[in-house]
């Protein structure tokens, strides 16, 4: 065949089939959208995406969403919010956005602003699972245990993997005096997730106030918690309480100053601290103790109900 019949044969099939120039951005949109990829490297790929002017308004969205969950990811709430929004504002349909800024405005305490993006989400029949979980969070906060079950089961219901919903219910439990349900619970969790900390932490607890309790469980699970993010105050206290009433008061004094770097203004891990300080021998623990009489005047009974001779 000659190079011009080829040219218009070839000419043809693309008109037949619809012919499309290779995508130029194809990798750079498989990365931004990959969720399981590193959080900087999702960061860097959406932006290039955004600033490429070539998207659509819904891909614009969908970019800008990703980048917000990465930058979520990465711990720059602020930036993430920034994302969320504009992306809401392209898009308002964008269910990705939705859950998103509802997340950052549940850890900020913005709870009447991050409840109606969940029921959106609910009623879209979105995100289910994490929607359910955001509204359950928002009961608890709240102190509506009854409705945060509700929502926890139904959280489970969507997805029986979701890790933080079991350990969002054992809190319930707790609530409800159902310490067996609530180990059963946190179980659950950390067999799904074997790195959640909040669920080693609550584990530990609910042993640690239980009559029978086994507190050699309860330490190891503190100990994981600790490990697994040193920042998670209660597993720190849990653990703190523990090395009180082992009189390992060195150790101690590490696990409520590390509690008191998130909390500074946290009772409990004053008052341990300043007990671990006095019965080691430094006499100005008691200044840690009165400073959190005056945060909390009744926690030197609560140290004394768990089996700490504080003096």
């Amino acid at each position: 065949m000659k190079r011009g019949h080829w040219l218009l044969g070839a000419s043809l099939a693309c008109v037949l089939v619809a012919c499309e120039e290779p995508d130029p951005l194809a990798g750079v949109r498989a990365a931004c959208a990959n969720a399981e990829s590193e959080a900087e490297a999702r960061i860097e790929a959406c932006g290039t995406l955004i600033a490429s002017g070539t998207l659509s308004e819904a891909d614009r969205a969908a970019a800008l969403a990703h980048r917000g969950s990465a930058l979520y990811e990465a711990g720059d709430a602020e930036g993430a919010n920034a994302d969320f929004r504009a992306a809401l504002a392209v898009d308002e349909a964008n269910t990705d956005a939705m859950l998103g800024r509802a997340l950052v405005l549940v850890d900020s305490g913005q709870l009447d602003a991050a409840e109606p993006l969940a029921q959106r989400l609910i009623e879209a029949g979105a995100h289910l699972s994490p929607a359910h979980l955001i509204v359950g969070d928002i009961a608890l906060r709240r102190g509506d245990i009854g409705a945060a079950t509700e929502a926890f089961d139904r959280a489970i219901e969507a997805d029986a993997r979701n890790a933080e919903a079991f350990a969002q219910r054992a809190r319930t439990k707790i609530g409800n005096e159902d310490p067996v349900g609530a180990l059963a619970d946190y179980d659950a969790a950390i067999r799904i997730n074997p790195q959640l900390s909040p669920a080693y932490a609550g584990r530990c607890w609910v042993r640690v106030l239980q009559e029978d309790g086994d507190l050699a469980a309860a330490r190891r699970d503190a100990d994981e918690a600790a490990s697994l993010d040193p920042r998670n105050v209660q597993g720190q206290l849990c653990r703190g309480l523990l090395q009180l009433r082992a009189e390992e008061w060195d150790s101690a004094r590490d696990s409520y100053n590390a509690a008191l770097e998130v909390e500074p203004g946290n009772p409990q891990a004053l008052f341990g601290r300043g007990v671990a300080r006095r019965r080691g021998g430094d006499r100005a623990g008691t200044e840690d103790m009165n400073l959190a009489r005056d945060f909390d005047r009744h926690v030197g009974e609560w140290f004394d109900e768990r089996g700490v001779r504080t003096f």
